[in-house]
């Protein structure tokens, strides 16, 4: 079976790959890899150097790196199997947590099941999602879904934001799935040109590809 391509996501600004292992596997060796704590410290000063214009405040950059380990500590429970990307436009701007997955086809239909999957039909949307048709050079046509739905929780409005293909080459077929949410719906909004910058580097790969991808 193929696997997940991101590659090219992990050098497009502004996105960050989490890790989902420590050490992290083929990487055994390299001192970013070992510790989310380590890992966290040198993005949230990379972060600053490479994406601010003016210098962080004190204290700054101490709060960057205790936000990438939350998430670090979090991402491999989160969605088992997924792999975690965060949109980090600005060092001072909340990160926007995007999985990305592999999901077996359920339904024959691939209409249905695209729609299934990126809650296009949701009973819990306060207004009709806003689906579209969203082409990817890799995977094709498949689906973008943004609704608006209210949390179980809070009560606050929540904007969810889902893409989906169905991709079939050979006796290969599979669904693939990026899928986010935020409590400020503004959030997505201000990130959709990234987000369907993003959602075109995703690819499927062969096995065989998945060492040097590790070690890129």
């Amino acid at each position: 079976m193929s696997w997940l391509n991101v590659k090219h996501a992990m050098s497009l600004a502004p996105w960050l790959r989490v890790p989902l292992m420590w050490p992290e596997p083929g990487l055994e060796d390299v001192e970013i890899a070992q510790t989310p704590q380590v890992w966290a410290r040198t993005f949230a000063e990379a972060w600053w150097e490479d994406f601010a214009t003016e210098k962080p405040l004190p204290g700054e950059v101490d709060l960057l790196t205790n936000i990438l380990v939350m998430y670090a500590d979090r991402a491999p429970g989160i969605s088992p199997g997924s792999d975690v990307f965060l949109h980090i436009p600005h060092p001072r701007v909340d990160p926007l947590m995007v999985l990305v997955d592999l999901v077996e086809i359920a339904a024959e239909d691939r209409e249905i099941e695209l729609r299934n999957l990126t809650h296009a039909d949701a009973s819990d949307a306060i207004e009709l999602p806003m689906v579209e048709k969203f082409d990817s050079p890799h995977l094709g046509t498949g689906l973008r879904a943004l609704r608006y739905y209210q949390d179980e929780d809070s009560n606050e409005v929540h904007a969810g934001l889902r893409y989906a293909w169905r991709y079939e080459k050979g006796t290969e077929a599979v669904n693939v799935l990026i899928v986010l949410s935020h409590p400020d719906p503004a959030r997505i909004i201000r990130a959709f040109d990234d987000l369907d910058e993003f959602a075109r580097t995703i690819r499927i790969s062969p096995d065989e590809e998945v060492d040097t991808w590790n070690l890129s």
